[in-house]
This record gives structure tokens, sequence and C-alpha cells, in this order.
């Protein structure tokens, strides 16, 4: 071939190859520009819709605005009428006039003395009265003190049966069944325990029985404290009682009862128609 058809053809080649980049450009061209499009169209409906939440947003705050100025200027009034009252008040209504305070204070003590010795002569004619007494009326009265009646408590208890050795154990309380006396209603037959109802000063005894060369130890207890202890060990074959007494104040609501001792407790707690275990106590004032 010619150098002129060479020529030819590689120019019939190139130009083949740049019409098809050509028409390739352009087609990608279309496709992104349709693309931008369908973005820019949803772009300005989120911009849209955002606006509008705006405008929602600032309406509600010109109304909460306009709500607080108007709370803010009604209090504002309310406590400007409320000091203008005080200040009235305490410049018309809190004077005191002296002379008529000192009227009535006269007024009163000459009343008062009056009814004294009314009072007085009334005494003086029942014959209370003697005329050694002085003549000044307020040395002649004579003051009773109110007469009292101080409320009872008191309680009496005892065991119906005995209690072998087998359950006698550390800490036991004894339950005293048989109530013979509760006045005041402090003591619970179903628990063994003392409930104080009034604080006061108290007597509380307790007694218990055992044998057969066994030893035990009773604890009289107020809450966790051990106020007293009886601790009873007799020869074989004998029984023995032991009884103890303790004087004790005590609050209002203090538990007392009467328990095994750790120390010593191997034997039975006899109660029975020989001798009963019992458990007492009562206010003194």
């Amino acid at each position: 071939m010619t150098p002129f058809g060479l020529f030819g053809v590689w120019v019939l080649v190139f130009g083949i190859v740049q019409s098809k980049i050509s028409l390739a450009d352009r087609v990608l061209s279309d496709v992104d520009v349709k693309n931008l499009l369908q973005r820019l169209a949803v772009l300005e409906e989120s911009l849209k819709v955002e606006k509008e939440r705006n405008d929602k947003l600032e309406k509600t705050v010109n109304v909460l605005a306009t709500n607080l100025e108007q709370t803010k200027r009604m209090f504002d009034e309310k406590c400007t009428g409320h000091l203008g009252g005080l200040h009235a008040h305490k410049d018309e209504g809190i004077k005191l006039d002296l002379s008529d305070v000192s009227e009535n204070i006269a007024m009163n003590a000459h009343s008062r003395k009056k009814r004294i010795s009314k009072k007085i002569h009334s005494v003086e004619e029942s014959g209370i009265l003697k005329r050694e007494y002085p003549s000044n009326p307020e040395k002649r009265i004579l003051v009773h003190p109110s007469q009292t009646t101080p409320t009872t408590v008191a309680f009496y208890a005892q065991r119906s049966s005995n209690i072998p050795a087998s359950e006698v154990t550390s800490n036991l309380v004894l339950v005293f069944d048989l109530v013979k006396t509760n006045a005041g209603n402090g003591y619970h037959s179903s628990t063994g325990v003392f409930i104080v109802p009034e604080s006061g000063m108290y007597v509380f005894s307790w007694s218990f029985m055992t044998g057969n060369n066994l030893h035990d130890s009773t604890q009289l207890m107020v809450n966790s404290n051990e106020e007293g202890i009886i601790h009873l060990h007799p020869a074989a074959g004998g029984f023995i009682t032991g009884t103890g007494v303790a004087v004790l104040h005590v609050n209002k609501g203090d538990d007392v009862f009467v328990r095994i001792s750790s120390l010593s407790h191997s034997g039975d707690v006899i109660s029975q128609a020989y001798g009963r275990s019992s458990f007492t106590g009562w206010k003194l004032n």
C-alpha cells in the first residue's frame, strides 16, 4: 500500500474513535445532569420542610415569650400590691396605744383582786382558815394539790408445765402461760414478754425450780441487757427453787422477760403442783 493509502486509513480510524468517545462523553454527561437535578429536587423539598419546622418553632417561641412576659407582669403587680398592703398595715394597724394597755392591765388586776377577796371570804366562812393567819389576802390562800389516781400496772404469771432438759437451750425465753394478774395489759402470755406500758420505777421478781443434780441459770432481761441472774444446782435426787428480785427504772416500750442463760442449762425447768415457776412485776411510781 502506498503511503497516501496508509495515511487515509489512519485518518478514518482516528475519526471513528473520536466520534465514539464524544458519544460516550455525551451519554455520561446526560446521566450526571439527571442525577444532579434529582438531588437538587430532594434538597429543595428538605429545605422546604425545615423552613416549615423553623416557622412553627419561631411561632411557639413567640407565644412562650409573650406568656412569660404576661406572667412576670402579673407577678410584679401582685408583689407591688402585697407590699403596699403590708406597709399600710404596718403604718395603721400595728400601733398600740400604751395608755389603753395600761388601763386594761389595771382593770384586770382590780377584777382579779376582787375575785381573790371573795374566795378568801367564802373560805373563812367555811372555817378552813383561822383568824391567826395574816390579814394580807394574798397570803391567806391555801392551795390544795390536785389528787390524781395513778394508773395501776402489775402482772403475775406462772408456768403450767415443766420444760424437759432436752428443750432447755441457751437463751430460751421462759413463757409463763398461766396469767393471774395483768393490770395494764403489759404482759403477753404467748411470748412471755412484759412490754412496759408506762415509764417509771418497777419491781420485778422471778422464780424457777430444777432438780436431779442438774443445774440451770436464768436471767432477767430488759431488751438485750441482763439485769439479774439466778443459778441453781440441787443435790442428787432433790429439788431446789430460786427467786430473784430487781428494782429497775424502765421506759415505755421496753421488753422485760426471763430466759435461760447460756452459761448453764442442763436440767429441767420444773413447774408443778408442789411448786410453780413464776414471773411477776409492778410499777412503784
